[in-house]
């Protein structure tokens, strides 16, 4: 996680740290398992307060900058 930190930093994917990076990739991580940003939402929710609108964002600016494939 510690390289995935560091170049997410690098490429300054995520401006504002209001909710910790950490929780982000976590988020992002989730989310291409799943393909659900209410699912991801809800299971972050239980370690940090998140909303399905934060989880969709951070999705979008990850994948202005480094796009991912969610495709079976």
């Amino acid at each position: 996680m510690i390289r995935v930190k560091e170049m997410l930093k690098e490429r300054k994917v995520f401006e504002r740290n209001k909710v910790p990076l950490e929780m982000k990739i976590l988020g992002i991580a989730i989310y291409i398992q799943t393909s659900s940003v209410r699912r991801t939402a809800k299971i972050l929710s239980e370690f940090y307060p998140v909303s399905k609108s934060a989880v969709h964002k951070w999705i979008k600016k990850f994948e202005e900058k480094l796009p991912i494939v969610t495709e079976k």
